[in-house]
């Protein structure tokens, strides 16, 4: 039995990380309905369940890709296995052959010698009685042997099989139920994103009239390169569109890393696209906001006051490249404001204009 027959064995008892529909269903419904007071406009439930979504979407998604590993190694060997099962049909119709020889000699050899008795009665001394048995001994021998590896090739040939279909199988239903685990989960986080933006567009319509400056001094507090500085103004802009989170990771990422892309080509942050895509994914977060305040808060990277900061972040954290930073914004922006834009989020980053910033901000999303 080959090493790698042993393996897939051992692939088969390897227990895998999964996070079935009913423990997502159960830990939805068991989400406490209080968390600390959001700096954005949704409600205490709703922020909750957007914090569990973002963590069953994490925990399914490293599921997924945990099964989908698995498969791959298997396939690999799976691909080794079909590799000695071709040789072994290729050996069978010489091992079949030889066997048909050797039990056809049995036969013939059975029939014209007599057994042990005509040996005896045949020889004229005991030394030529001896020398005919042990001859007859090795083809008898020879024969068996033949006709033993025939055997013993169809059975390792069959166990082949059978455990290669058994993993595969195995493996197979392992990828699907964290595919459909996944899916629930990102049903879930999309029906949260949907309720959060639903909730924004209340309290923009809220807000509407109100002209006034917010406290505080905001995350872009004293950039001086910061375009949205009118006061007076009201916030009126609807972002366009919700972003769809019921699609794969990759599907995800490729959409809008083209989109991102194409909105910062020619400035300092194009091409960091995907860097833009990943991080929105992985923080929950409108894959449009992190590059539209760039825009307004920077240019969109060409004006900075600190390097590799394109948003005007007053933070002490000092960045040595653009992905590290953008990941790091991303991550703020959803630890800190929320899925997206909202006027609450306006209120807080940028207090003095936060209307104008507002609808800025909005206005470049549309644009991606």
């Amino acid at each position: 039995m080959h090493a790698s027959s042993s393996h897939i064995s051992l692939m088969l008892r390897r227990p895998a990380r999964l996070i079935t529909c009913a423990t997502l269903a159960v830990a939805f419904a068991a989400a406490p309905l209080l968390s600390p007071t959001a700096a954005y406009a949704v409600s205490e439930a709703t922020q909750a369940q957007l914090d569990d979504a973002r963590k069953q979407v994490e925990d399914a998604t490293a599921a997924y890709e945990e099964a989908q590993t698995a498969l791959d190694e298997l396939q690999a060997l799976i691909d080794q296995n079909e590799s000695d099962i071709a040789e072994l049909e290729a050996r069978l119709p010489e091992l079949r052959e030889r066997a048909s020889d050797a039990m056809r000699a049995q036969y013939k050899h059975q029939k014209s010698s007599g057994g042990f008795l005509g040996v005896v009665l045949g020889t004229t001394t005991l030394d030529d009685a001896i020398s005919t048995l042990t001859y007859m001994d090795q083809i008898q021998e020879s024969n068996n042997r033949d006709i033993q590896e025939l055997n013993d090739a169809e059975a390792e040939l069959e166990q082949k099989k059978a455990e290669l279909e058994e993993a595969r199988k195995q493996a197979e239903d392992a990828e699907q139920k964290a595919a459909d685990t996944l899916a629930e989960a990102q049903r879930l986080r999309s029906e949260a994103q949907a309720r959060a933006e639903q909730e924004a567009a209340e309290e923009l319509a809220r807000l509407a009239a109100d002209t006034s400056a917010a406290s505080g001094e905001g995350a872009d507090g004293g950039n001086a390169n910061n375009t949205a500085n009118q006061s007076g103004q009201s916030a009126s802009v609807t972002v366009d569109g919700s972003v769809n989170w019921n699609v794969t990771r990759d599907e995800f990422i490729s959409t809008w890393t083209a989109r991102i892309d194409a909105y910062l080509s020619g400035s300092p942050l194009a091409g960091y696209g995907r860097v833009f895509a990943e991080a929105a994914w992985d923080n929950s977060v409108d894959p449009r906001w992190s590059p539209a305040i760039a825009c307004i808060e920077s240019t969109k990277g060409t004006y900075c006051f600190r390097d590799y900061n394109a948003w005007g972040w007053m933070t002490s954290t000092r960045f040595s490249s653009w992905e590290e930073s953008i990941t790091a914004h991303v991550a703020f922006l959803g630890d800190v404001y929320g899925p997206t834009l909202t006027p609450a989020a306006a209120q807080k980053y940028c207090p003095p204009t936060w209307q104008d910033w507002y609808n800025k901000v909005g206005g470049q999303m549309n644009l991606i």
